[in-house]
């Protein structure tokens, strides 16, 4: 093994990133190392390297992101009677301590101490990357190896659906990046009876209808508020929340995912006028969402190849950067 590899560096607090050689990490006592082979860009990672307010308040620079990745592993230093050197492997981005009150009632994605994988610690856009043997998810052979490194949001996107309840029902997806693609398929699997997607881009909508939403949109007519049984909100974008409850019906259910970059201001006397239920998903649940999204790429019920629209070498992070901020495509590989 070489001494040293190619990383994507958070290097200083300010916008942008470092893509440079740095040396190899050693396999600390309870992870595991890993030989990285596809990693994904996350809209998490555009905060990162933009360092947007919400960022900067929980990375401190230097470290190496990215959060989304599958890797074979090479080095086990601690007891993993799960796993095996050779084994194909994903992180859980929440590494939870286990010892909380969250963790004790079985709600370790949102342990009250998580550090995140990517940006609370050294990630995953790599050559090379530990992760905890707790939070470490062996790959089952079926699934391909490109939708391993995107399994991580489509989990987020199971747990959005699963939350939401959409048998049988009318659903808006606001936001058509990667796990709003994602949360139509999932959708469209559990039984929603029409799946519409919300975006600006062409791009995006076309993808969509790609993919098997019943339809997309610019904009919501008027015609139309009211008329959603479920409003999935996954954009963060702090104008589409009054939208949002426009859109609900009466007693319907607005599932929240998209992380503003600024507090949102919108009428409280909607939710008291039109009883909305509002939940919040932060991640999926440990492990519970894990095997439900498995089983959807084992089963071919959901193909995550479908979103994945350019790849790229780990050395061209830049040039993939700036197509993930263009909004012009799905999903994003990187190739070490």
């Amino acid at each position: 093994m070489a001494e040293t590899m190619l990383a994507v560096l958070k290097e200083s607090g300010a916008p942008g990133v470092v893509v440079k050689k740095i040396p190899v990490p050693q396999t600390p006592k309870g992870e595991v190392k890993v030989k990285v082979i596809y990693a994904s860009i996350c809209g998490t990672d555009v905060g990162i390297y933009d360092w947007t307010p919400w960022i900067a308040a929980k990375l401190k620079p230097p470290i190496v992101i990215g959060h989304e990745v599958v890797g074979e592993i090479l080095e086990i230093n601690g007891e993993a009677p799960h796993l095996k050197k050779g084994d194909l492997v994903s992180s859980e981005t929440h590494i939870f301590d286990n010892t909380c009150y969250q963790c004790r009632i079985n709600n370790r994605h949102i342990c009250e101490n998580v550090q995140f994988f990517g940006y609370g610690r050294n990630g995953g856009f790599s050559e090379y990357a530990t992760i905890p043997i707790h939070t470490t998810w062996k790959n089952d052979s079926r699934i391909s190896k490109e939708a391993m490194s995107v399994q991580e949001p489509l989990g987020n996107s199971v747990n959005v659906i699963t939350k939401a309840g959409v048998a049988g029902k009318k659903i808006l997806i606001m936001g058509l990046g990667p796990t709003g693609l994602c949360a139509g398929m999932v959708a469209k699997v559990y039984g929603a009876s029409e799946v519409v997607g919300l975006n600006r881009s062409e791009y995006r909508r076309n993808l969509a209808e790609k993919i098997g939403f019943d339809r997309t949109v610019q904009a919501v007519d008027e015609k139309e508020f009211g008329t959603f049984d479920v409003v999935c909100e996954m954009t963060g974008n702090v104008d589409t929340i009054p939208v949002a409850l426009d859109a609900v019906r009466i007693a319907g259910k607005i599932i929240a995912f998209g992380t503003p970059k600024k507090p949102a201001q919108f009428n409280w006397g909607t939710l008291i006028d039109k009883e909305i239920t509002i939940e919040s998903i932060f991640g999926r649940r440990i492990w519970e969402t894990w095997y439900q999204t498995s089983d959807l790429l084992i089963t071919g019920k959901v193909d995550l190849t479908k979103i994945i629209t350019h790849r790229f070498k780990l050395s061209e992070f830049e040039e993939a950067m700036k197509v993930m901020k263009s909004g012009e495509c799905g999903k994003i590989i990187l190739t070490p």
